[in-house]
């Protein structure tokens, strides 16, 4: 189970009103996640629904985001090009001053499109060597090729470079499969953190996966504790599936006093992860259609809008 805290959301049978709700509701029953909303499905499909149109409108909308970028380190280069402070008004900015390894979005997309033909056409030749090679390559252009760091990750794919072709499919089709269970992704069977969504988000032949790491999370936390305090909802009204799971950093942690999220590591950590990242698709999925963009592109704003949301994080409720 992941903790929810104040979660006491508890969702009922049938009578979905949006296909976007209806499948994030039977994902959670089938995932085993959480229990809970305080009213019924209607309610809570109104309600995503109603979150969706909010995101939405980020897209073209007139919202002020900043931060400072260190000045040493990883983003040294960046911190140089933006002079130590990167904004936005509105998520369509946001992507028009994406930064990654010192390329925007054009050419970091290019080369994630490389990477998915590249990975796609090795999974379906089931050629488990190449395969593995790509995922040293992409992990490589995702900076998470540590092998201290990331020793979980690299022992997996180790034990399963005989079968990898076909364990990085079937972690594919559960997530998207919306009444397939996740308990397979228990850590030994399957895993899943901020990695292997790089990797299964590439796989994906309908490209609809997105990449759930900590900065996609920390937006995500952001825009729903916007959405809450703009319309006075607390903590036990918010839909279980807005409570995405963040990480601890304390630059990304979007809690707010009225909205508080479940942390994205610990007990279950690998269902709690393959569950956001269907959550998340099938939500950036409905958000996307509603701008006419690309789930890529609002997913590269997430990533740069989440790249620190501590302000946000810092202020009273009600305040600016």
């Amino acid at each position: 189970m992941v903790d929810r805290p104040d979660s006491r959301v508890r969702v009922g049978p049938g009578n979905a009103q949006s296909l976007l709700a209806q499948n994030v509701v039977t994902s959670l029953a089938h995932g085993s996640f959480s229990t809970p909303t305080p009213y019924g499905d209607r309610r809570t499909n109104a309600q995503i629904r109603e979150f969706c149109q909010f995101l939405a409108h980020e897209w073209e909308g007139d919202r002020h985001h900043s931060y400072a970028v260190p000045s040493r380190g990883k983003s040294s280069a960046w911190s140089r090009a933006v002079n130590g402070k990167w904004a936005a008004v509105g998520l369509a900015d946001a992507v028009s001053k994406y930064a990654w390894s010192g390329k925007g979005f054009s050419e970091s997309k290019a080369e994630l499109d490389r990477f998915a033909a590249d990975l796609q056409s090795a999974i379906r030749r089931e050629s488990n060597d190449e395969v593995c090679a790509i995922l040293q390559a992409i992990m490589h252009w995702g900076g998470v090729d540590n092998k201290y760091r990331q020793k979980r990750t690299f022992e997996w794919i180790e034990r399963n470079a005989d079968e990898i072709s076909a364990k990085i499919s079937k972690a594919v089709h559960l997530i998207k499969d919306e009444q397939a269970s996740l308990k397979l992704f228990d850590g030994v069977n399957l895993i899943m953190n901020s990695t292997m969504t790089k990797i299964v988000s590439l796989a994906d032949p309908e490209q609809m996966l997105v990449i759930y790491d900590g900065r996609v999370a920390g937006a995500l936390g952001f825009f729903v504790a916007r959405f809450a305090e703009e319309r006075a909802i607390h903590q036990y009204d918010i839909a279980d599936q807005l409570l995405f799971a963040v990480d601890r950093e304390a630059k990304r942690t979007p809690e707010t006093n009225r909205i508080h999220f479940p942390a994205l590591f610990g007990k279950a950590r690998d269902r709690c992860h393959a569950s956001m990242v269907r959550w998340a698709s099938q939500l950036i999925g409905h958000v996307a259609k509603e701008c006419q963009a690309s789930p890529r592109e609002i997913e590269a704003a997430l990533f740069m809008w989440g790249y620190s949301v501590a302000e946000f994080s810092d202020r009273r409720f009600g305040s600016g």
